[in-house]
């Protein structure tokens, strides 16, 4: 059991700061994250020493991460979602204007839209892992995945001002 507890913790400490940008992505409020990631790391610990031959997995990690985060949205109102350092990764400086647009198109998105992008994109996750996390299928993860990616690029384009059409110039 301590070999167990060891591990669990080297875990929690490899992947809290992942859980919790996953919270903030998904609620856009830095308290309601910390709520949200630390309520998932207290299941993620309490599980893993309660079934010891359980493998975590980071698909299971997003699936626990992503159910607390809806639980705690159920609870509380949504809040605005500030462009700050966190949603950017940590590096808004290092990536500009670019970056706070992306940031600024996805919380325009829905929150089933918004989460497919951050597993997929954020999470390098492939499309059957973000089916598991989901709990759908693989062929509706790419379904919801292809609808996300023409949202996401039509809250991109707005966000960057480019309210033209296709393939009309400026003149």
């Amino acid at each position: 059991m301590a070999e167990r507890r060891q591990v669990v913790e080297s875990w929690l400490v490899q992947y809290k700061d992942r859980v919790f940008r996953l919270a903030f992505t998904l609620l856009g409020n830095k308290e309601a994250a910390e709520d949200a990631a630390q309520e998932a790391l207290y299941h993620i610990a309490r599980w893993c020493l309660e079934h010891p031959d359980f493998e975590i997995t980071a698909p299971w990690v997003w699936q626990v991460t992503r159910n607390a985060v809806r639980d705690l949205a159920r609870r509380t109102p949504p809040a605005a979602v500030p462009l700050d350092d966190t949603l950017l990764g940590g590096q808004a400086a290092d990536f500009g204007e670019d970056r706070i647009d992306v940031a600024r198109a996805l919380v325009q998105l829905s929150d089933a839209d918004r989460e497919v992008l951050v597993f997929f994109y954020f999470l390098d996750l492939s499309t059957r892992e973000v089916a598991q996390v989901l709990g759908i299928t693989a062929t509706a993860a790419r379904i919801r995945l292809s609808r996300a990616r023409k949202r996401f690029k039509a809250a991109y384009q707005e966000a960057r001002g480019d309210v033209q059409g296709e393939g009309e110039g400026e003149g």
